[in-house]
């Protein structure tokens, strides 16, 4: 086999890798489950969430608002092994550059007690709720990047879809 045929071989194979490895983007409306994650949320009347789109297994979805802002949602494994929501939630806020201040209060997701956390960086808005879920193993973020203009109606709507967070049976 000639050095071409071998090289167009060897990215057809690659191609062909890629296609498989990631999943198809799909629009949700309603309820969304993973029961891989073991939880479900409502994607609120008027709006549309996607999931598919990243690369690696289904974690979540990410609904865009008419602000422009977007609300992320997703389960992963506890792989930093924090103690705690705050522990997370302080960590992911320490991580942004930014000087704005960060406040954290008391949160929950459904059922599910845990963090929240919000910064302010100029105009840009970035709120988390953090929980876990019980017996450990995996935690939920619910995450809103937002403008300070369109703040409070956004951080309602990241309000609604916390409070239709469920635990479903994990698969």
């Amino acid at each position: 086999m000639s050095r071409l045929a071998k090289s167009q071989l060897a990215i057809f194979c690659l191609a062909t890798c890629i296609s498989v490895a990631q999943a198809d983007p799909r629009w949700i409306t309603g309820t969304y489950r993973n029961p891989a994650l073991g939880y479900s949320i409502k994607v609120p009347s008027g709006f549309k969430g996607l999931t598919g789109d990243q690369a690696g297994p289904e974690r979540g979805l990410r609904i865009s608002l008419a602000s422009g802002g977007t609300i992320s949602v997703w389960g992963e494994p506890n792989s930093l092994e924090w103690n705690s929501p705050e522990q997370g939630v302080r960590r992911l806020l320490n991580h942004e550059k930014c000087a704005g201040a960060r406040q954290l209060t008391p949160a929950s997701a459904g059922k599910l007690r845990g963090a929240a956390g919000i910064l302010v960086c100029s105009d840009r808005v970035l709120e988390a709720i953090l929980v876990f879920r019980p017996g450990g193993g995996l935690i939920y973020w619910l995450l809103l990047e937002t403008n300070s203009m369109h703040k409070l109606e956004d951080e309602a709507t990241l309000n609604r879809v916390a409070a239709t967070f469920r635990l479903i049976p994990w698969q």
